[in-house]
């Protein structure tokens, strides 16, 4: 079997045509702790508030501060990874959805 990793699928056309018989999604789980806050680049801390279960508000909100200050709000009330809380053995299952083929086929 032949499988495909990827870590970003935002604008990627259909990869029908690599011949993959899975496609493993490798993004979006981020491999973060409490340090990773100031690591990040501008840019992509704010596609992590983008992207995020925010509400519209708190986006607005840390969107709007300075840099500085938007770390700080972004390090109170969003979590970069769920994956510390399994190191630290307080999740046991990952809560991830199951993705299956669009009606498109791709």
């Amino acid at each position: 079997m032949r499988f495909l990793l990827i870590s970003d699928t935002h604008d990627r056309p259909c990869l029908r045509h690599l011949q993959a018989g899975a496609v493993i999604h490798g993004g979006g789980f981020g491999f973060y702790d409490d340090g990773s806050y100031e690591r990040l680049s501008a840019r992509e801390l704010r596609l992590q508030v983008v992207h995020s279960d925010l509400s519209r508000s708190d986006k607005e909100r840390i969107l709007d501060l300075p840099p500085d200050e938007r770390i700080v709000a972004a390090r109170e009330i969003l979590p970069l990874s769920e994956f510390p809380a399994y190191i630290e053995g307080r999740r046991k299952v990952l809560n991830v959805g199951v993705a299956t083929r669009t009606k498109s086929g791709c």
